[in-house]
Order: structure tokens, then sequence, then C-alpha cells
């Protein structure tokens, strides 16, 4: 099924794939690879930002499946633990938040 075959393209480039690529590598027309991104994009399996390469606009593909953090991460992770504050739904006070302290502890510890 070309929909598994696009998905698992996209998948093994972390940092995207232009559309252009996807469809030379699955050759496929143009119309076929924009319906099946489509469904893709429907699924909520790939997403797709404009990027303009060698002076033609395209889309860059990603995939929406998480595969570890990359560098851009980094900056949510201390000790290999994202921040307890993403997606966090306590209501509390930061200054008193014991998961947040020792958040904060293993970046200062990393820092050293």
């Amino acid at each position: 099924m070309i929909e598994d075959e696009m998905f698992d393209l996209v998948r093994q480039h972390k940092d995207g794939i232009l559309q252009s690529s996807v469809r030379k590598t699955l050759e496929i027309d143009s119309k076929k690879c924009s319906r099946t991104i489509a469904k893709l994009m429907k699924n909520h399996l790939i997403r797709r930002e404009p990027e303009l390469a060698n002076g033609r606009n395209t889309f860059r593909l990603y995939c929406m499946e998480f595969t570890g953090p990359s560098d851009k991460h980094k900056y949510f992770l201390a000790g290999g633990v994202f921040s307890p504050c993403t997606g966090c739904s306590i209501e509390c006070y930061p200054e008193n938040c014991r998961l947040l302290d020792e958040w904060v502890w293993a970046i200062i510890k990393e820092e050293n």
C-alpha cells in the first residue's frame, strides 16, 4: 500500500524530507503523491511545512510519531526527563512544586 511506503519513508527522515523527494523515491505522479499525503495528514501521521528548495516552492514532510528527542528538545530535557510543566494539568505554585524543583536541580547538576 502506497500510504505505508510513504509513511515509512517520511519516518526514516528525522529532520523531514521534501515532498518532491518522496514523489521521486516512490516513483509516483504528483497528483497521487498529494492525495496520499492528504490521507496521511488526515490521520495525523505526518505534517508538512512550506519550504523553498532550489528556488522552487515545495513542502517538507515530518512524521508525527515521536522518534526520540532531537536537538530541538534539548532545552526541555534535564537528566533525560522532560520538564514536568510540559503538559502538566496540576494547579500549583511553581515555587512550591516538588517535581519542578527536582527537574531544576537536574539542570544544575548537568551544568556542573
